[in-house]
């Protein structure tokens, strides 16, 4: 029987192994970094064991220390990390500890995909044909392909090569990312099987010799070739060729001897299905299994380690399970990793975490005032619902995903629900390609739900100032006893665009500049009621150091409060490259003084595991340089200046053409000033030319004009003299 079990992992998957540990009545032992000092895991944990540095977590000697320090008698490796590692599985055993896995020589059968594709082909088991490629060792090979890390999985180490001339790069890439990741540079290329589905089953064998399949999950909603939307059962996936994916898999497992639980994944295309790999642990989406066949496959994990023995038949599944994955990162922008403050972090609806039974099941590593940094994966939650339809999964998880309220970060909220809405996603016409072939990075709030929302945002800010105020603070916002300019405020969007409220409260009540129609109801602090067009809707407004969230049926805002007085910021130099994320630089593509294109990669950072290429905004010189390989930057900070190419003069400009500078208003406190509107030459009034005017002489006299009838109910408006811009120079 375990006693005290420790999990060589961190984030959601420790979180959700504690959680059945604590139903079980086992002790748990967490591992942590020091980046995670005060993570979740760590204080659910009934005893904690630190490792210090952030990559300690594939350090098998220190796990195997930490265990022996804790009293541990079991290890559960989680996912990623060393939990396809077999030398670590078998220093587990050798201490004398029981390992929650399958045997080492099952992990190494299946560790190396080139070795475990040559293992298929001998059982008689469909596969795609691959080659291991190295940068000195090219073959030629049909196109496209798919270059893959024979280690681990994940997405890292993989490349898609459509040219020839690209295949060199990518290898090398997908070597070095591998290393990093797996500790294995080894990768392979296979063809790349486009408009296939990603299939995989979920398989559970015990030491009796007993193998249950457990159905199949539908992974095909990937970008950088991870998952992020996973489903069970597939609905492409019919009764018979489930039963030949099944057998299939339970083939594969006997094949290997394998003990515990783990995945048989496939690429389901036209022509039939293929072996894509096993995966030799718990999968991050395996809570859509637990949902449909009412199993806790933890449990059945620490039971099989025990010595259990499974029952003859597997459950049958009932209903139907999505599971997406919340990231931090930038959809619109190349799906760009985020880091900060986690500020809020409510999904509404949630009736199950980390356990069976719920409609809706939260499975999270963070929560709210959690800083999410750079050393691992982004992702911060898996949220999952259940019905008894796939359509009812659907709408219930994109309705409880559009209301949840994530502030502080970026994240791929939008794009989720945009993809479970989508009608080829309800349709079930998936393959791999989808978030390639289709737009869905656009953001839940329009353009308009913007504006209203900065409007409520201002509103909020008012009547926060008058909760605030020391003085008559009973007093309407913006009170006065005679009639001013109105209150203003303005924000600056997640597209940096610049929203502009004017707003002032009349006898009438609202009077909003640009929302006509629109009236308030009630505003508070965190809460503003507006009515337009016949429809009420609630906004709530969070606001933090430098930023808003705005939530409303409209859809989620994040905006950014323009200041009246800003204080001074540095300036950078025009063509600047600067670095999206703190991370490491890898390498430097060009060197200092070449000439570059626009789009030309220059450097190449690390963060979160990935790859990041910095590409130039422009083509010209690069003049500056301020990194080399090794250094590690924060975000923001400037690593090279691209000097744009002059642009050829036009051909109709001559040397004795004078070129007056733009005039560049300077930064007032004042508001603008109000001009004239300009007057046409032939009616304009007579009046002296400035003396000290350089282009005085250049004016020739105007004879009065009859004077232009005004228009009744105007004031007359005071002359305001413009000055005139100084010339250049002497030409």
């Amino acid at each position: 029987m375990i006693r005290r079990l420790l999990v060589a992992n961190r984030g959601e998957i420790a979180r959700r192994v504690f959680r059945t540990c604590r139903e079980l009545g086992v002790e748990t032992v967490a591992v942590y970094s020091d980046a995670d000092a005060s993570a979740p895991h760590v204080a659910e944990a009934d005893h904690a064991v630190r490792l210090g540095d952030p990559r300690a977590y594939l350090d098998p000697e220190r796990i195997v220390e930490a265990a022996r320090r804790s009293g541990a008698d079991a290890v559960h490796p989680g996912y990623g990390f060393l939990s396809e590692n077999a030398p670590f599985a078998q220093a587990v055993l050798e201490a004398g500890l029981t390992w929650v896995g399958p045997a080492p020589e099952a992990i190494a059968a299946m560790g190396s995909k080139i070795e475990a594709k040559a293992m298929m082909i001998e059982a008689g088991v469909p596969v795609l044909a691959g080659v291991t490629v190295t940068p000195d060792d090219l073959p030629v090979l049909d196109l496209p392909l798919l270059v893959k890390a024979s280690a681990g999985g994940g997405g890292r180490g993989m490349r898609v090569v459509r040219d020839a001339a690209e295949l060199p790069a990518a290898v090398e890439s997908a070597q070095r990312e591998a290393l990093a990741a797996f500790g294995d540079g080894t990768v392979f290329a296979e063809p790349l099987l486009e408009g296939a589905r990603h299939i995989e089953v979920q398989i559970l064998a015990d030491s009796h010799g007993t193998v249950w399949a457990l159905g199949e999950r539908e992974c095909s909603i990937q970008r950088r070739h991870q998952k992020v939307i996973e489903e069970a059962p597939s609905p492409a996936v019919s009764p018979e060729l489930r039963r030949e994916l099944c057998d299939t898999a339970i083939r594969v497992a006997k094949a290997i001897g394998y003990v515990g639980a783990g995945t048989v994944e496939f690429l389901l295309g036209e022509n039939g299905f293929f072996f894509l790999e096993m995966n030799t642990r718990l999968q991050v989406e395996h809570p859509v299994t637990e949902c449909v066949y009412g199993v806790d496959l933890v449990r059945l994990q620490l039971e099989i380690a025990e010595g259990a023995q499974l029952a003859g038949l597997p459950p049958s599944p009932v209903g139907h399970a999505i599971e997406v994955r919340l990231y931090a990162e930038d959809p619109a922008r190349g799906w760009l990793p985020q880091s900060g403050v986690l500020h809020r972090f409510d999904v509404p609806e949630v009736d199950a975490e980390f356990r069976l039974g719920g409609r809706l099941r939260l499975d999270s590593g963070v929560v709210a005032g959690d800083e999410v940094g750079v050393h691992y994966d982004p992702m911060l939650a898996k949220i999952i619902s259940y019905g008894e339809t796939r359509a009812e999964a659907a709408r219930r998880l994109a309705s409880a995903l559009a209301r949840t309220k994530i502030h502080g970060l970026t994240t791929n909220r939008d794009l989720l629900v945009s993809v479970l809405r989508h009608p080829d996603f309800l349709s079930g016409a998936l393959d791999t390609g989808f978030l390639d072939r289709n737009a869905v990075t656009a953001p839940l709030a329009d353009a308009e739900a913007v504006r209203i929302s900065g409007l409520a945002a201002a509103l909020a800010q008012a009547s926060a100032n008058r909760v605030a105020a020391r003085v008559l603070g009973g007093l309407p916002s913006g009170w006065r006893n005679v009639a001013s300019r109105p209150q203003s405020a303005a924000f600056l969007t997640e597209g940096s665009e610049t929203v502009e409220i004017a707003y002032r409260f009349t006898r009438g009540g609202l009077a909003a500049e640009g929302f006509d129609g629109v009236t308030l109801v009630s505003a508070a602090p965190g809460r503003v009621v507006l009515e337009s067009g016949g429809l009420r809707h609630a906004f709530d407004v969070a606001a933090y150091p430098g930023l808003v969230h705005v939530d409303s049926p409209l859809g989620p805002v994040r905006l950014a409060p323009v200041e009246r007085l800003p204080e001074p910021v540095e300036q950078v130099v025009p063509g600047s490259l600067l670095a999206p994320m703190p991370g490491t630089v890898l390498r430097i593509e060009v060197e200092q003084g070449d000439t570059v294109t626009a789009g030309q990669p220059v450097i190449v950072l690390e963060a979160m595991k990935m790859e990041h290429r910095i590409v130039s905004s422009a083509s010209g010189r690069l003049s500056v340089l301020n990194v080399a390989p090794g250094r590690q930057v924060e975000a923001g900070a400037v690593l090279a200046v691209i000097e744009e190419a002059a642009e050829q003069a036009p051909a109709d400009l001559t040397p004795t053409d004078p070129v007056l500078p733009d005039p560049t208003p300077t930064d007032s406190v004042l508001p603008d000033p109000v001009f004239p509107e300009p007057v046409p030459a032939e009616q304009a009034p007579p009046g002296p030319v400035p003396a000290d005017s350089a282009a005085a002489e250049a004016v020739e006299p105007v004879e009065p004009v009859e004077p232009v009838e005004a228009v009744e109910a105007v004031e007359p408006v005071q002359p305001v003299e413009s000055p005139v811009a100084e010339p250049a120079g002497e030409q």
